[in-house]
């Protein structure tokens, strides 16, 4: 009978205390329900395209994609890193951020564009970044 009523007090004494950092007034975590997302391409892939020999862009593959706070008033103008990641295996990306004017790039090829991107709450904002890979 001890062992029962010791259990039973150790089970209540851990609820409580697990439930105790909790308070009522207590703000639910806020989560960000908005970002980025897209796909990192490389080309020109060959010298000269043709109508008879395509020369698509291909898919940046493992390449770093950064988002940063665009300079007010300033296209194109990169402020401090917000987030970054790594394209998947047919270069496409996917960050969260809030909503608010940013500006995205790669580190692909011999350079990639310095994109402009809104983000609106509740929403993921589509879009592609080109990447030169210097083949003329």
């Amino acid at each position: 009978m001890h062992l029962a009523g010791f259990l039973t007090t150790t089970t209540v004494v851990l609820l409580l205390v697990a439930c105790g950092n909790e308070s009522p007034e207590a703000e639910p975590t806020a989560t960000v329900d908005s970002g980025v997302r897209g796909l990192v391409h490389l080309g020109p892939q060959c010298p000269v395209e043709t109508i008879d020999e395509p020369c698509e862009d291909e898919p940046a593959v493992d390449v770093t994609v950064t988002i940063s706070e665009q300079l007010p008033g300033e296209a194109y103008a990169a402020g401090p890193a917000v987030a970054s990641t790594t394209t998947d295996a047919e270069g496409r990306f996917q960050l969260v951020v809030g909503p608010g004017d940013y500006v995205v790039t790669a580190d692909a090829g011999m350079s990639c564009e310095l994109m402009d991107v809104r983000v609106e709450s509740g929403k993921y904002t589509t879009m592609d970044v080109p990447c030169d890979t210097g083949i003329r």
